[in-house]
Parts: structure tokens; sequence; C-alpha cells
């Protein structure tokens, strides 16, 4: 990935995107913002323990960075499963950024309309169709990855914009590594109702006696599947980076929420 500095935001790129004129798409992280001690930084949460007005303050600072309009942006809020929807011409801008419920990844045609998706361990992914001119944000923790909400994603885009897996290019967050990933035995049992054997093997490891989750790699294996072919993941942990990121898994209700900000421009 690429790292940039903007207005005192430090923000992060995908490289495989880098070229798309007409997309802006930006991870987040706690550098910058308002938010006082625990959430010390850039926390997009809303949901968390600080303010909503810090939340819209820090939302607005990263839109001023990236140049996108913040009356229009849409958001959600996260329910961890696989619901997608479709934010098109009906779609009334009056409200935002008000959150929609029970959703976990959006998609859109349109063109100056900021998709954001947030996390504090989970996979934030950024779908680009340049052919088509189609874009989705997802939001994928374990419950979402079982469900395999990236083929709702592509499906929905196949259906609404004509997109063809192969041309999609895809970018995935920072998220929590298997290494600072354990779960519980019952975990693996529920792979295994959704996965052939193989994919636990490759998604699951044994340290100190404990199993540990993949998520990665689990992401991995479905968008190869899917017949995506162009694809980035960001080679950092939540966990593990802690001056960057927010991580629930480490901090418990002392976690603020980073974002994946993902836009089509007129340009």
């Amino acid at each position: 990935m690429i790292i940039e500095e903007k207005n005192g935001l430090k923000l992060l790129k995908f490289e495989n995107l880098a070229g798309a004129a007409e997309l802006v798409a930006v991870v987040s992280t706690r550098a910058g913002g308002v938010s006082p001690a625990p959430y010390a930084g850039l926390n997009l949460g809303f949901g968390t323990k600080d303010s909503p007005e810090n939340a819209l303050s820090n939302l607005k600072l990263l839109c001023a960075a990236v140049n996108a309009p913040f009356e229009r942006v849409v958001r959600m809020r996260q329910v961890h499963m696989a619901n997608v929807k479709v934010i098109d011409r009906d779609f009334d801008f009056i409200c935002a950024p008000a959150a929609l419920t029970n959703t976990d990844a959006l998609i859109t045609g349109l063109k100056s309309v900021p998709l954001l998706a947030l996390s504090s361990d989970c996979a934030l992914t950024v779908f680009y169709d340049p052919v088509h001119s189609a874009l989705a944000v997802s939001h994928s923790g374990w419950r979402g990855a079982l469900l395999n909400i990236y083929s709702q994603v592509i499906a929905t885009m196949q259906l609404r914009y004509g997109t063809r897996p192969g041309e999609i290019i895809v970018g995935v967050s920072p998220m929590i590594s298997a290494e600072n990933y354990p779960v519980k035995e019952d975990f693996i049992e529920k792979l295994r109702v959704f996965y052939p054997e193989d994919v636990p093997r490759k998604c699951m490891r044994l340290k100190d006696g404990r199993h540990h989750f993949n998520l990665k790699e689990l992401l991995k294996y479905q968008l190869v599947a899917l017949g995506v072919k162009n694809y980035e993941f960001a080679h950092m942990c939540t966990y593990a980076d802690k001056d960057l990121f927010y991580s629930w898994r480490r901090d418990g209700e002392n976690a603020g929420h980073f974002g994946l900000l993902a836009m089509l421009t007129t340009s």
C-alpha cells in the first residue's frame, strides 16, 4: 500500500488502484482527528463511547482531505451479515450521512457519492469496475466471510451494471492477522459447514494449543473462486499496529473505528 499524509491525516491507498483517474479510495488510520483518549485520533465510529460530534468532525476531516462531498456520504450501521444495498438516483441524500441499517456492503454507479465502511479488526474491501464505472465497498468479519459477502457484492454488480469478475479491481484493508486471532473450537465446525475440507486447513493454524483464524486467507480464496484476478491485500495487522489502527480484540469498548472511503469522480 501507499502511505500519504494529507491535512495532518495519515491515509493508505492501494497500489493497484493508483492509476484509476475516476476513483478515490483511501483507508484512514487513527493519525490526526479530534477524538480524545482512549479513542485518540481519527475515530469514525458513531457507535462508540466517543461523542457523535467527534466522529462527525473526523468524517468531515477525512472528506476534506480527499475532496469528497461530506453531505453526500453514505455509511452503514453494519451487522456482520452479507446484506447489500445499491445507492441509485432514488436515494435520499437529504438524510446523508445518516447510516443505512442492517447493511454490510454498498454499491453505486453514481459519481461524487462517497461510500464509507468501518472497521476495528474486520476487513474493508473496495470493488472497482473500470469498464462499467461501478463501485462497491464492504465490511466482513468472520460472519460476513463465512456468508461470502463478496459473492453477494459481485453478483449484485453483475445484475445492475454488467460487471464481469475478471475486470474488477479489488483492494482489501488491513485486518487482524491470524497471529492475533484465536477462535474457539466450534468455529472450525462452522467453517466446515460452509466450505470444503481444504479451506479450513488453509485458514486455520494451531498456536500454543489454540486455533487461530486467517481471515485474509479465506477472503483471498473467495476472490479467486469468484474469478477476480486483480486484487491487493494490505499486509498490516490492526491488532499489532496500535499507533495506526483501532482493534476491538485489543482494546474492547475503548476501540474506535477506522474507515475505507471510496468514490467515483467526474474526472
